[in-house]
């Protein structure tokens, strides 16, 4: 399937005052994307916009601020159609959002320093709270005394009875004790000048110190009183703050929910920068558009805008089609896949889009590496549980699920029992060497296909060369499809044939005098040059058929494994024998699970997608009404 195959450049010749609203226009549609190339800088030296721009973010920012003190705001009457981002409206509009948000300024920072001065007397309380039940004035053992040593704190209650008795042994005395729990709360007092067996005896007791806030200078149950009223004070004063906000909220909803229109009617003519350029009067805006769009973006400029404009388009160049938008295959059972060739890259315009052909060649080699009816369908019952979380790889786990369920009727292998039923096709133990050679026949028609697209991407962009002369060029697919028949024939005895040998010569030739010719290098350095770049391309297609051979191998040491379960678990008695199988068969579906994934998309982006995939086009991302193309 080609990327973006009927993308057009439009260029759209108007008066410089229709700019924004055709702007606005073309972000309605949804299917415009700005080209911010300098195409027409000689011409149209000027990029307007600039003050424009700069209202329109601040506009935002005052408006971000309000409805972070406000709260979301409900939307515009829907039915309205967005207004024209006339300069004039825009500057009243960010001016009116200044004013009121230098009129709710106030509002905001009380509140911030209310909730602040809730912070501090959450901490007061749960500072009194660590005093519980000591009724005593704590403002007396603030600071220090001249002849006491008083200490406050908490220590575990087992050691309780134990601390008392070494302390009166020593001259100290425990004041008050309180609580309950496995912590107690004590006043330990003693004389000053023994301050340092103290220390020792409440350090061999697990004793905490607790710190006394200054604010505190009475009784607990008295300060508790007051931190009470402080935070009645503190809900009356917010409450009446949210009154003044919820007043002018209600009078000003309605023109703050005009305030967000304008302003999202005016973020597409602030997006758009270098694709639109001026000179005096007049204005040009340039950009992509599909072909099936053009007549209707046309008619939907004659109804708005008022004086008259010229709508331009052509086909992309082909210096320029890995600049065309494309919008990449993502819906459905496709999306994950979609994903994972995005990881690589995006398609360029009219090139081949590989998400389909990604999608059909993972399964096959998946389902071939690791085919088993059993742990198949515990892959795709694990997908179906874990779809909420999964989301669009659902789809991926199910696909590879069912496939190694398919491969694994074809092995004849449920939970790598081979001998349940009979298989279908092969027990890949039965003939490794068959399978072996079934894998490198998947690989080379892998990258025969894999040829054939990057010749037909090259010549689509324009590079004959590479198509015809360079890695997976044509002549590099025949001396490669050469060479294999030939040593095809020498394995079966019949020797090398001449219509190979033929065909290996002539290619090799050619390709060898297009990378002499292509070098402009000095005459030892270009020899050189050229036998390295020619043997790559033999190499390169060799290792890569061998490349392939994976997929019989892990076939085999799917089977492999399996049986060591099965022979570990014989060794063990009944509960063994079970929870060996159980957590073994765990261990093969999710570590060898893994290898086989990683190894698949190994094959697909080196052996597939590096082969005929540029991947460097340009994702689609259409102007829209709002913050979409910003943010």
């Amino acid at each position: 399937m080609r990327a973006g195959y009927d993308m057009r450049h439009v260029t759209l010749k108007l008066m410089r005052n229709d700019l924004p609203r055709a702007s606005l226009v073309l972000a309605e549609l949804e299917t415009f994307v700005p080209d911010d190339r300098p195409l027409l800088e000689a011409e149209l030296p000027e990029v307007p916009g600039k003050t424009f721009r700069k209202r329109v973010r601040r506009a935002w920012g005052y408006l971000d601020r309000l409805t972070g003190l406000l709260g979301e705001q409900p939307p515009a009457d829907p039915s309205r159609s967005f207004p024209t981002p006339h300069r004039d409206r825009l500057v009243e509009t960010d001016d009116w959002l200044a004013s009121s948000w230098q009129h709710c300024a106030p509002c905001d920072e009380a509140l911030h320093n209310i909730e602040e001065a809730y912070r501090e007397l959450g901490q007061l309380e749960q500072s009194l709270e660590d005093f519980r039940g000591l009724e005593i004035d704590l403002g007396r053992l603030q600071g220090e005394h001249q002849h006491l040593d008083m200490r406050i704190g908490t220590i575990p209650a087992d050691n309780l009875d134990r601390l008392r008795e070494i302390l009166t042994l020593s001259g100290h005395l425990i004041l008050n004790v309180a609580g309950e729990d496995e912590t107690r709360r004590i006043l330990v007092a003693g004389e000053k000048h023994r301050s340092d067996v103290l220390d020792s005896v409440l350090r061999a007791a697990a004793f905490q110190p607790l710190a006394i806030p200054e604010s505190f200078d009475s009784n607990p149950q008295a300060l508790r009183d007051e931190l009470r009223q402080r935070r009645t004070a503190l809900d009356e004063e917010r409450e009446i703050v949210l009154r003044k906000i919820a007043d002018w909220k209600s009078e000003n909803s309605t023109r703050l929910a005009e305030a967000r229109q304008l302003l999202e009617a005016a973020e597409p003519y602030a997006s758009l920068h270098g694709a639109a350029r001026t000179r005096g009067a007049l204005g040009v805006l340039q950009g992509w558009l599909p072909e099936s769009q053009i007549d209707h973006a046309r008619q939907r400029l004659d109804d708005s805008l008022e004086l008259p404009f010229l709508l331009e388009s052509r086909r992309p160049r082909r210096d320029e089609r890995h600049l065309v938008p494309v919008q990449v295959q993502g819906r459905g059972l496709l999306k994950p896949f979609a994903i994972l060739v995005q990881q690589y890259g995006v398609p360029r315009f009219g090139e081949f889009d590989p998400t389909l052909l990604f999608a059909v060649t993972f399964a096959c080699m998946f389902g071939m590496m690791f085919g088993d009816i059993g742990h198949g369908g515990v892959i795709l019952l694990a997908g179906l549980i874990l779809r909420k979380r999964l989301q669009s790889f659902t789809y991926l786990f199910v696909l590879a699920g069912l496939s190694s369920m398919l491969f694994g009727w074809l092995y004849g292998s449920i939970f790598g029992v081979e001998h349940w039923i009979h298989p279908l096709w092969i027990a890949p133990m039965s003939d490794p060497l068959y399978m072996l050679s079934v894998a490198l026949a998947w690989g080379v028609g892998f990258l025969t296909l894999g040829s054939g697209i990057a010749i037909r991407n090259r010549l689509l962009s324009g590079d004959q060369g590479g198509a015809l002369f360079g890695p997976g060029g044509l002549f590099a697919l025949i001396l490669y499809l050469a060479l294999l028949g030939g040593m095809i024939n020498m394995a079966q005895g019949r020797g090398f044939p001449l219509v190979s040998t033929v065909a290996v010569l002539l290619t090799l030739t050619l390709i060898a005098v297009y990378h002499w010719r292509e070098s402009e290098a000095p005459l030892g350095e270009r020899i050189v040059t050229v036998f390295i770049e020619t043997y790559e391309i033999v190499i390169g297609y060799l290792a890569s058929s061998l490349s392939f051979l994976r997929l019989a191998a892990f076939s085999l040491n799917h089977v492999a494994l399996s049986l060591a379960v099965f022979t570990l678990a014989d060794g063990m008695g009944w509960f063994g024998h079970w929870i060996t199988l159980i957590l073994g068969n765990i261990f093969i579906i999710v570590l060898e699970g893994l290898i086989v994934t990683i190894q698949t998309l190994r094959l697909e982006y080196y052996e597939g997608f590096s082969r005929y995939f540029y991947g460097d086009g340009t994702p689609y991302r259409p102007l829209r009404v709002g913050r979409s193309m910003t943010r």
